[in-house]
């Protein structure tokens, strides 16, 4: 800059259209933060709380933590590209230039890479509601069937 030039940015100095440093934290690592803290619940869910739902043959339906880590991961998979578009409108507000930051491009990736977890988390909602897999008998559907048990006596 020449010695005698204002210290006000011009509209042509590139520090004055790009995002600050904040914004690019929120965008880097918030939205993957979002999308990853979502695709963990749904790993939760299906793995690990999965045997929560029958105990010695006997359905006693979803447990409390499932119902948590399905909610929850839904409500990161919807909050990732809503956040993104806010902080990406924000920018665009306040006259910075996001589209060239590597921040908003990883975050535009996750977003759409998280398109199947958000799939994986509405069905996990949607499976804390379904009916009883078993068909009501507790251990009498059809893994009993296919293990070889017979429910009733012939003849």
């Amino acid at each position: 800059m020449h010695p005698t030039a204002s210290p006000a940015a011009s509209p042509t100095d590139s520090s004055a259209t790009s995002p600050s440093a904040a914004w690019r934290r929120w965008t880097g690592f918030g939205v993957p933060g979002l999308v990853l803290l979502g695709a963990a619940c749904v790993v939760l869910q299906a793995a690990v709380f999965d045997h929560d739902t029958f105990h010695d043959c006997h359905y006693f339906g979803p447990s409390l933590r499932m119902h948590i880590a399905a909610w929850a991961g839904l409500a990161c998979g919807l909050a990732a590209p809503a956040g993104y578009a806010a902080l990406f409108r924000g920018a665009v507000r306040r006259g910075w230039r996001p589209q060239g930051t590597r921040a908003s491009a990883l975050a535009l990736a996750f977003v759409i890479l998280g398109v199947l977890p958000l799939f994986l988390e509405a069905f996990g909602v949607w499976a804390l509601y379904a009916p009883d897999p078993s068909g009501g008998d507790d251990c009498g559907g059809l893994a009993s069937a296919l293990a070889g048990a017979v429910p009733y006596a012939a003849g």
